[in-house]
Parts: structure tokens; C-alpha cells; sequence
């Protein structure tokens, strides 16, 4: 009779085990949304403008996170400031996910940094400029580099041989460095330098706003360098960079990138004909919003340590 019992005893306890699982068991809640993602960005108009004064940071960078955010509710986009120099130990240090307009040859294979690259969102580039007089045409840029030239601070420069070491740059070149590209025009208006480089979109914009300053500035038509601007994330980020341009994608597509690009002198790029899966890496995160193409498969382009020179 008491073995009986001991039996009854010991299925009914492993019934309740099969209908009552342990808490451990039992599936995780999926993440809570929306996710923040983290924008880093430095001081280089017209994509992030730190304004000295006030505190206020505008530009492009901005503006298109604030359209990422109006676009969808599933991330929430937030910029972080930092440093053309510090911009690097920022990143490693996890300070932020993503930097939107760079380029992965901007020091980030010299310094032996992995990033995820996304494909092209913008071109731009930089141009030198004078004073303009008659004695002067493209010629004179022959022999920029022999002259006193402003330049910014942390930047890298085709003509220096990427070498962004203000002390290797006071040794080569009579150069002046400054913190922004408005105190480049600056100084050659004033006539304190001889030439500046700036980026090109920047200065169009400048002399849309300052229009008496169009005959007095001779620009080059040769590039110190072009801009291949992508999407670099952190490969442990949540987005990759596929996914955040896919989101660009997005906005292209619905006609909301165009005016932002061409209201800071930028030709807009296509992105509208990409199409991605947008698949973050958040276990159990849904994905995104990606119109057509879903049964494509994000590719990822891992950027390593290279010899190769670096850019900005």
C-alpha cells in the first residue's frame, strides 16, 4: 500500500513538471523597442556643424537623423560629438554605433581599426582655393603646395601624403591649421594664407550665402581628393551598415533624402534602387521596413588593417 502510494506520488509530481515547465524554460521576452543607436560625428561641414557660441550642432548628419527617426519606430537614432582625433578611440570604445558620411580609408585601416562598411550614400570632395586676380588661373595650382596653405586641424589631405600630424605637416609644408572650413575662406579672403582646401560642397554652399565673395575666390578645378562617402559601423553594433543605408533606402525612396543632400550643394545619390533585408543583429529583434528584395541576403564588408594610404 505505501509502495503504491509512493508511485501515485511520483506521477503526479512529473505530470505537473510536463504541464508547468521550469521558469527557465520558458521562451525570453523579445528586446524592447525602440533601440538606440548611437551616431557619431565630428566637426565637418556641411555634414556636422558644431556651433562654438551657442552649443547648437546642425548639417546633414542632423538632418538625416531626424528623418531616420520620423521614418520608422523601430530605432532611435542619437547623435554623439566627438573629434576628427578622437574620433577613432570613440568608436573602440563603444561611445557610438555608427558614423554616417565617412569613409573607411579616413585613418581607420592605418590604425589597424575592423568597421562595417556599407555601399556609397554621397560623394563629395575637395577643392583649392585663392585669392582671385588677374595674374591668376588653374596654372597657379601648380605649385599650391609651395605656397602658405590653410588647412583643418585632424584632417587628412591627399597633397600631404595623408599624414595628419600637425607637427610632420609644420615640417613639410607652411601650413596653417584651423578648426573649420569657414576659417579656411577666412584667412585666404583676408589674405593671411595664400591657398585653402575645403570641401567642395561646403564652399557651394558658402557662396550661395555669401554671393559677393564668388569673384573674389579663384577655385580649382582639380580635386585634392574625392569622397566615397559610406556607412561605417561597429561590428558588434545592433545595426549593421547595410542595414542603417537599407533605411536610407527607405527614405530615398520616398522622396525625403533628395532635398536634404541638395539643400547642402550635394548631388544626391540613388539609394532607392538598393535594396536590402535590413536584419539587425539583436537576437530575437524584428527586422526593418525593406520595400523589395527581401529574399536578398545582407553582405557584410569587413575592413581590415591594410598598407594602404589613408584619406581624412
Amino acid at each position: 500500500m505505501y509502495v503504491s502510494a509512493m508511485i501515485l506520488a511520483i506521477l503526479a509530481t512529473l505530470a505537473g513538471a510536463i504541464h508547468h515547465p521550469p521558469a527557465a524554460a520558458a521562451a525570453e521576452p523579445m528586446a524592447e523597442l525602440p533601440l538606440t543607436v548611437l551616431v557619431g560625428g565630428y566637426q565637418f561641414p556641411p555634414y556636422v556643424e558644431m556651433n562654438r557660441s551657442d552649443g547648437s550642432i546642425t548639417g546633414l548628419t542632423i538632418e538625416t537623423i531626424s528623418a531616420l527617426n520620423a521614418q520608422q519606430d523601430r530605432y532611435r537614432f542619437v547623435f554623439v560629438p566627438t573629434t576628427p582625433t578622437r574620433r577613432y578611440q570613440d568608436f573602440t570604445n563603444r561611445r557610438f554605433d555608427i558614423m554616417l558620411f565617412e569613409m573607411t580609408n579616413w585613418g581607420w585601416t592605418d590604425q589597424g581599426i575592423a568597421v562595417d562598411a556599407s555601399g556609397t550614400i554621397g560623394a563629395d570632395g575637395e577643392v583649392y582655393i585663392a585669392q582671385a586676380r588677374q595674374d591668376r588661373d588653374e596654372g597657379w595650382f601648380d605649385t599650391v603646395t609651395d605656397q602658405k596653405i590653410a588647412a583643418i586641424l585632424g584632417y587628412h589631405y591627399q597633397f600631404a601624403d595623408f599624414q595628419n600630424d600637425p607637427v610632420q605637416l609644420r615640417s613639410r609644408f607652411d601650413i596653417v591649421l584651423v578648426n573649420d572650413s569657414e576659417a579656411v575662406i577666412a584667412l585666404v579672403l583676408r589674405g593671411r594664407v595664400m591657398a585653402g582646401v575645403v570641401t567642395r560642397s561646403f564652399l557651394e554652399r558658402y557662396l550661395n550665402r555669401h554671393p559677393q565673395d564668388r569673384a573674389r575666390i579663384l577655385i580649382s578645378t582639380r580635386l585634392d581628393q574625392l569622397y566615397d562617402l559610406r556607412v561605417l559601423a561597429h561590428p558588434e553594433a545592433t545595426l549593421s551598415a547595410y542595414a542603417v543605408r537599407c533605411l536610407l533606402a527607405d527614405l530615398d525612396a520616398a522622396d525625403r533624402l533628395a532635398p536634404l543632400w541638395q539643400s547642402h550643394g550635394l548631388e544626391p545619390v540613388p539609394l532607392r534602387q538598393v535594396y536590402l533585408p535590413l536584419v539587425p543583429r539583436a537576437s530575437g529583434v524584428p527586422g526593418g521596413a525593406c520595400q523589395t528584395g527581401a529574399d536578398m541576403l545582407p553582405t557584410r564588408e569587413r575592413i581590415r588593417p591594410s598598407p594602404e594610404k589613408s584619406g581624412r
